[in-house]
This record gives structure tokens, sequence and C-alpha cells, in this order.
């Protein structure tokens, strides 16, 4: 059975959580995830008197800030910085702050469901984080996850509904919520204590008459690692690392990794964009005719506070690398963006502190 809430609040949809729970569907003993359907009064998230921190908890939050260049002064460089944050607003619908280097509302289905979570406020999320906790304490593996019980998980933006606003807009779909607490040495292999996390949101199809009219975009796959020992069921839990993979209608691709443990790095990669998103000319860089090359990678370095972008085109990921044992071997093509070392850097810059990354 499907219950709905609604989640008001003047500014943000999720400081004014009701306090709903959904009821029983009939999870399996290992499984409990079950429907959730709620109704949002907005979809935008931004800082409110009952939820100062929300920006600060965004995905894309230190990586915005961080790219800010420690020295003014180059205009180039300010250009570049810009474009990056430009083609990002696009993927996350960032409303870019006066000083346009941070942004000071979002509207995106990841950064939605992460802040839904946190809120504890839904209590079939919080049977799934209790469970793994209890799992943790025991030792023993455990799963939440909504596609292996056919739960639903529907959210519905109020406002949009009522200004008829288009499909995807105002109706988000999300495939797939998982937890997943491997102790160590689990299925017999090396795996360490950890709990990983996914969430998947895919938007829906429509005529082709109204693709024009949806937001840019199309489906994100996100996922978190999480210590086992620090895993908390009550507000956020802090990766070590993280991925999103988001995929847009007509600016091609971008995926984010955030390593926030080892190197306390922020990788972005900018994939098979449709126009050109970074002029790499304006600092001599030799681009294709279209200006476009087809592997772009901003790298974050927190500790060093310095960018780096990385580039290739007509490079492929890997190359053969045969030997009399093995002769269909590849190995990594060092020309490839993504496995360029720092020497390779087409442009580099040094930025300002983020100290919660350092």
């Amino acid at each position: 059975m499907r219950h709905s809430c609604i989640f008001a609040a003047v500014s943000l949809a999720i400081t004014g959580l009701s306090g709903c729970g959904m009821e029983d569907t009939g999870p399996t003993a290992f499984n409990p995830a079950t429907d959730v359907d709620l109704t949002f009064s907005s979809f935008d998230l931004e800082d409110t008197e009952r939820a100062p921190d929300t920006i600060a908890h965004t995905r894309f939050d230190d990586f915005y800030r961080g790219i800010e260049p420690a020295n003014g002064d180059n205009a180039d460089i300010g250009e570049t910085t810009t474009d990056i944050r430009s083609h990002i607003d696009a993927f996350i619908r960032a409303t870019p702050a006066e000083d346009g280097k941070s942004f000071s509302k979002v509207r995106n289905p990841l950064d939605l469901m992460n802040q839904v979570i946190a809120s504890g406020e839904v209590l079939n999320f919080q049977d799934g984080r209790k469970y793994i906790a209890d799992r943790i304490a025991s030792g023993l593996a455990g799963t939440y996850n909504s596609r292996g019980n056919g739960a639903a998980i529907r959210f519905t933006d109020q406002a949009a509904v009522l200004e008829n606003a288009a499909l995807n807009d105002k109706i988000w779909i999300y495939p797939t919520l998982d937890w997943r607490y491997l102790p160590d040495g689990a299925e017999g292999g090396d795996v360490q204590e950890k709990v990983y996390r996914t969430i998947q949101y895919v938007s829906r199809s429509v005529d082709p008459e109204d693709e024009s009219a949806q937001p840019e975009l199309v489906s994100v796959l996100a996922g978190s690692r999480f210590g086992a020992n620090d895993f908390v069921t009550l507000g956020y839990n802090a990766p070590e690392f993280a991925t999103a993979d988001y995929l847009s209608r007509t600016a091609g691709s971008i995926e984010l990794r955030q390593d926030f443990v080892t190197d306390k790095t922020d990788t972005l990669f900018i994939k098979s964009p449709d126009k050109q998103v970074l002029d790499l000319s304006r600092h001599g860089v030799n681009e294709p005719a279209d200006g476009s090359p087809d592997c772009l990678r901003v790298e974050l370095d927190y500790s060093m506070q310095i960018v780096r972008i990385f580039s290739s085109d007509g490079e492929p990921s890997m190359i053969p690398a045969p030997t009399p044992d093995d002769p269909d071997k590849t190995e990594n093509n060092p020309d490839y963006c993504s496995h360029q070392v720092d020497g390779d850097a087409s442009i580099s810059w040094a930025t300002v502190a983020i100290p919660g990354r350092q």
C-alpha cells in the first residue's frame, strides 16, 4: 500500500518534514525496503534558519568553491573557472551566489535524496539505516534495496504540479536506493568492513514534442562508501569515497569522484559534450577543430591547493600491450586524459583553501 505526505516549508521542502511514515508493505526479513511516496512544497534546496547547512552538504559544494583561483589577477583562469561552474550548473541546477564563487540554491534528485535521508523523518529510510546499523553490531552482512523488493520511490513537487510544469520537473522517480554492509572478509575475499550506498534517479519518458521542456538532467547514478564503525542512523554519514555520474539531454555527461580520506581530491570528468565546454586555447593549448576534446579531467587537490586540467582527443583509454603469454593483453594509455600524470596537465593554478577538506 502506497502512502504520501507533504513536506511543507517556506523556502526549503526538507526543513518542514511532518514526520510521516510508511506502513509495512511486506519486505523480506533481510531487506526492509518498502514504497515511499512523498510530496514536497518544492524540490529547491537552500540554507534556511531551520537548516543552515543544507548547501554545505550538497555534492558539488566543495568543488565549486574549491576551484576558485588564489590569485584573481589572471583573467583567462578566471574565465575557465567560470566555464567549469557554468557547465556544472546545467546538471545540478545551481543558482550561483552573488560573488559567483559558490551557489545559493540547487534543484536536483541526488542532493534532494541525500537531504531527505539525513533528515531522519522518513520512517522506511530510517528502518533501512537502523537495520544496517544492527547488522554492523552483529558483524553480519545486510542489505536494504528498494529494487530488490520491488519498492517504488517517488517524490512530487507540489508547486511544480500546480504550475503544470514539465513531467520531469514535478515528479522524480528513484529506481534504486541501496545500503549494503559487508563485514571484514565477506564472501571469502579481502573486503574491508564498509557500508556502501547507491542512489539512482532516472527521468520518465515523454512524447517527442515534450522533450525540449524537460529539465536537462536525464539520470544520476551515485555511490558512496562509509566506514562501518562510523556509520550513524541520524543526520549525515561522512563518506570516505563517493562518485556521481550525471547524464544530460544536450550537454553530454559529467562524473565527479571524491576522495575524502587518502588523497583528499575531487576529480570531475567531462564526457562527450555536444558543445565546447572549456576554451583551452586561451591557455595556449591546441584543441581539435570542433574545439571540444573528447576527454576532459579537472582535478582539485585540496591538500596541495591546486587545480589541474588534463585533456586528450581521439585517444583510447586502453592500448594493446601483448606478451608471448597473453597476445590480447592491454594497458592504460598514458596519453588518455584519465591516465595522464601531474606533469601532463594542460593547465593548472593555485586555489583558495577549503579547510573542511584539508
